[in-house]
Order: structure tokens, then sequence, then C-alpha cells
């Protein structure tokens, strides 16, 4: 098993791995067909892949914010900071370190490339949670995605991280809403909250910061 950097020619096994990967877990609905690239908000990325010979068995992607949007990045402000986007270790392959071996690869980039901080969001998915606090990342807020009906009309708000808190925040001018609406899922910022919902299904989410500087 080697680890080096992706190459266009990987992306068919690439998109194959995290579907699999991601199929019974807690990120089912995190699929595509095609890899994602990094560009708009992003000056740089690290993109890594594990492979088994011609088949890639296990990936990490990160973006690397430009100065601008890492300054206006809600989670934690600083001059370069990163956004976990990918990992995805296919299921015959599970067990054997290889989320660690790609970490510890990413790390040293990260490092060398001057990030400030990590942010990483996951769900509340038992392996991926102890990973990251394996690598010693920090929880700095919770929210719940729920699939429902509100049983109120939304309104617009402004988007807040209370770090102090560990969640976030859409604060209107009369005050705080408990939810909003994200690609098909509510966001609910407390867990009290979920009581305005006709829940179908929610998932715990939580974000991550690991800090370099």
């Amino acid at each position: 098993m080697m680890i080096k950097p992706f190459e266009n020619q990987h992306e068919k096994s690439w998109v194959y791995c995290k579907a699999l990967s991601y199929l019974y877990s807690d990120f089912f609905d995190d699929i595509s067909r095609t890899k994602d690239n990094f560009t708009d908000f992003y000056e740089d990325s690290i993109e890594l892949v594990a492979l088994d010979g011609d088949i890639v068995v296990g990936l990490l992607d990160i973006g690397i914010y430009s100065r601008e949007n890492s300054r206006a990045y809600a989670y934690y402000s600083c001059d370069k900071v990163a956004y976990f986007a990918n990992l995805a270790v296919h299921p015959d392959y599970q067990g054997q370190g290889i989320a660690n071996q790609l970490f510890e690869r990413a790390e040293i980039l990260l490092r060398e490339k001057g990030v400030e901080a990590l942010a990483i969001f996951t769900r509340d998915d038992e392996k991926a949670n102890h990973l990251y606090q394996k690598w010693g990342a920090e929880v700095i807020s919770r929210d719940w995605l729920v699939v429902g009906t509100p049983k109120s009309q939304e309104q617009s708000f402004t988007f807040q991280v209370l770090p102090e808190q560990k969640r976030l925040a859409f604060v209107t001018e009369d005050g705080e809403l408990p939810y909003y609406q994200r690609e098909g899922y509510y966001i609910v910022a407390k867990e009290k909250d979920l009581e305005l919902f006709e829940i179908e299904k929610v998932y715990e989410e939580r974000t991550y910061l690991k800090r370099y500087h």
C-alpha cells in the first residue's frame, strides 16, 4: 500500500472508494460521481490517496482557504485556515491504520504550508469522532440536522459561531432563530429546539478545530 498525491487517472477509483466507504455510514448522502475540486474560495489543497496497486483504497482531501476567506471564516478567523473535506477508507481495508497514515502525511504538508487551523465537520459517527479526537482536534460547536417539518415559518438571519458555548447561532433583529434550512436539512442550534419539528430523522453534527499556531 502506497500513499501519494491524487492524479486524474485515480478519479474513477476515488469515487468508488468514497461511495463504498460512505454508503452505510452517517455520511451516506455525501456521495458524488466526480471528485471534489478546490477552486473558488481556496488558494491551495492537499489531496492524497492510498493505493493498493492502481486501486484507491483510501483518500483524504483538505482545502486551504485564501487569506481573505480565512479571515472571514466564521468558525475560526486567521490568516490561513484549512477545511477537512473528505476522508474515506474502502470497507475491505478498514482497521489497517490507513486513515492515520493519510493524516500523518497531510499534517506534514499542513505545517509546511503554514496552516494555522484545520476545521473538521462530522456527524455522530463513533469511529470518525474517535479519530479526530485522537488527532488532537477539539469540538467547537454542535448542531443537529433534521429531516422533518417545522411547526412554524422560517425567517431570515445572520449566521454566527459562539465558541464559548460550543454552538451555532442564527440571529435576527428580534433575537435568535432556533433553526434554518440547508440542502434539504433543517439546521438546529440547540437540542431543546428539536421539539419544534415533526421529525423523520435527526443527525448530530460536530465541528472540530485543530490549531497549529
